[in-house]
């Protein structure tokens, strides 16, 4: 029985939030078989409801989610009820010297899921 209460605790300190407009199927696929929990919500308050409740070490975020001109972006919000959250956000491209938004720890290229899975594991601290 603690093995099982074991292994939730591992697999829930494994727990990522993912916010895309579109399903990014080949990097949650990646990501379970690297034995990550893999959340998506479909709302930005669903998704602060789930920080709100749950120990989450990291978020991807698509660009998407970004509007532009917003004075307060949705990495901002779940930074506000969990802290210590890492957010990874996937751009279309490159950021190209840009700034990143508020609340965003490190940007990659969605186009590379191995990639996005390296730079996640680079910027979650563990």
């Amino acid at each position: 029985m603690d093995g099982d209460k074991e292994r939730a605790a591992k697999r829930r300190s494994k727990l990522i939030l993912i916010l895309a407009q579109a399903r990014h199927v080949e990097l949650e696929r990646l990501l379970q078989r690297k034995g990550y929990l893999v959340v998506a919500p479909v709302t930005s308050d669903q998704a602060v409801a789930v920080c709100l409740h749950n120990r989450i070490p990291a978020a991807i975020i698509d660009q998407g989610f970004f509007a532009e001109g917003e004075a307060w972006t949705v990495a901002q919000s779940l930074k506000a009820v969990a802290p210590k959250i890492t957010i990874v956000l996937l751009v279309r491209g490159s950021l190209n010297g840009q700034e990143a938004p508020p609340g965003v720890d490190c940007a990659i290229s969605a186009g590379q899921p191995k990639q996005v899975l390296n730079k996640l594991q680079e910027c979650v601290p563990h």
